[in-house]
């Protein structure tokens, strides 16, 4: 087995916790768009609520302009069949017209009924458009303060992941090249972890018991041992 030094197996044991460190917070920073996204999400939701309620409000109005345009044809009707009245000659065309007249008053009566109800659902609509707009804007400021704070926490977490890398590579220098060769590459293919603690002669790493022999071995601290099982560099602390 290759020497080593109790320093060596120290720094390698530093050299992973900075990794590990590094990692987390890497992770973090790259949950921040997602983070991002599902804040700003919550106001999506309120302009697209308030779109659909300005779009229902501009029908209503529309609705409402239509009614009074009818109204209007329907009087100027009135007034055109109360002025052919006069020249009337007979008992029967006089009555027709009446008959006329009334029918359109009916219809203009229950237009009227109609725009007075549509007038209603207007100023309801309006309150409901308005209530929502006070509500998105606190929802608004709440959000702004939301993401003001996930900025100001994702940079200090990119400060301190600078920290730790420079850390990382300072340490990585003081470690034999041959021996950071083994550690990334038993790295590689034990899922990012390299190097583990061996408690009472179990591997934390699969938690598998090492021959008698090895764990007594890993007590004279001058040779890098590999877990049988699992394949990664073991240390003992003392």
């Amino acid at each position: 087995m290759k020497q080593i030094t109790r320093d060596q197996i120290e720094l390698l044991i530093e050299l992973q916790k900075k990794e590990i460190e590094a990692e987390t917070i890497q992770y973090e920073l790259d949950k921040q768009p997602a983070k991002m996204a599902q804040i700003t999400s919550v106001l999506k939701k309120f302009e697209e609520e308030i779109e659909k309620q300005t779009a229902a409000l501009e029908d209503l109005k529309k609705g409402y302009r239509s009614f009074d345009d009818i109204i209007a044809d329907n009087q100027a009707r009135i007034k055109k069949r109360e002025e052919q009245l006069r020249a009337v000659t007979t008992n029967k065309e006089y009555q027709a017209i009446l008959k006329e007249i009334a029918d359109i008053k009916k219809i203009n009566s229950r237009i009227e009924d109609e725009t007075i109800e549509c007038l209603d659902k207007i100023d309801a609509a309006e309150k409901a458009v308005k209530e929502h707009e006070k509500n998105y804007a606190v929802e608004e400021e709440n959000i702004n303060q939301q993401k003001t704070a996930l900025e100001i926490e994702a940079d200090g977490q990119e400060k301190l992941l600078e920290g730790l890398l420079s850390e990382k590579d300072a340490i990585s220098e003081k470690i034999d090249p041959e021996l950071m060769k083994q550690y990334d590459f038993i790295k590689s293919q034990a899922r990012g972890i390299a190097i583990v603690e061996v408690k009472e002669a179990v591997c934390q790493g699969c938690n598998m018991n090492i021959p008698p022999q090895m764990y007594n071995e890993l007590h004279r601290e001058n040779e890098l041992r590999i877990c049988p099982h699992c394949h990664r560099m073991l240390y003992v602390l003392y």
